[in-house]
């Protein structure tokens, strides 16, 4: 997260410096960020860039935590309405960041994120229930109907929600560059089907 300095500076400067860095960010895969790029771009000193963010991983958080929170708020809201199912809730993320992230003005950047994320990265984009050290994973937890699930425990749980969020990661990528978008959806339905209720006939 950016530090106070930063947050004292205008917010011109501020619009500016988050700019400079989602064309480098979108431009790139996170790895071969260029912050000499961005603060070219931003037309600040390389030494200022380390007294506003400690690092080009923790700008990159501080971009997309508006729309963590976001996903957070969609999670939330469809874990209530569906009574705990993770699958459907999962399901209305997805509807959710291909109506709203990949048609909006970032969502090339978004596109990147899903595609060149490592393992190791995930906390980058990771939903709050794949993480147990999450600050909001208890208050999503308590809203799941574990009574429809065949987990033992909170960390076998953490890998169900871990394997959704790699199925889901990929459909995102798929839906940018599909042709036919509604049959994207529609694997990525069968995938989760196929989780929920297995394959194997005994």
């Amino acid at each position: 997260m950016p530090t106070d300095t930063f947050e004292k500076l205008s917010e011109e400067k501020k619009q500016k410096i988050i700019a400079s860095a989602k064309k480098e960010f979108t431009r790139v895969p996170l790895e071969e960020v260029s912050i000499k790029n961005i603060v070219e771009q931003a037309e600040i000193a390389r030494g200022s860039f380390y007294q506003y963010f400690h690092s080009k991983e923790d700008l990159l958080l501080y971009i997309i935590k508006n729309q963590k929170e976001q996903l957070f708020l969609k999670m939330k809201e469809s874990l209530k309405n569906t009574k705990g199912d993770i699958f459907e809730t999962f399901i209305a993320l997805y509807d959710k960041m291909t109506e709203e992230c990949y048609e909006q003005k970032d969502g090339e950047l978004y596109c990147k994120i899903f595609e060149n994320i490592k393992v190791g990265e995930e906390r980058i984009f990771s939903m709050p229930l794949a993480n147990r050290q999450d600050e909001r994973f208890e208050e999503l937890y308590q809203l799941i109907n574990l009574k429809q699930l065949k987990v033992k425990d909170r960390e076998e749980f953490v890998l169900l929600v871990k394997m959704l969020h790699a199925i889901t990661r990929v459909a995102l990528v798929t839906y940018t560059k599909a042709k036919d978008k509604n049959k994207v959806r529609e694997n990525y339905q069968k995938q989760l089907y196929f989780l929920k209720y297995g394959v194997y006939q005994e």
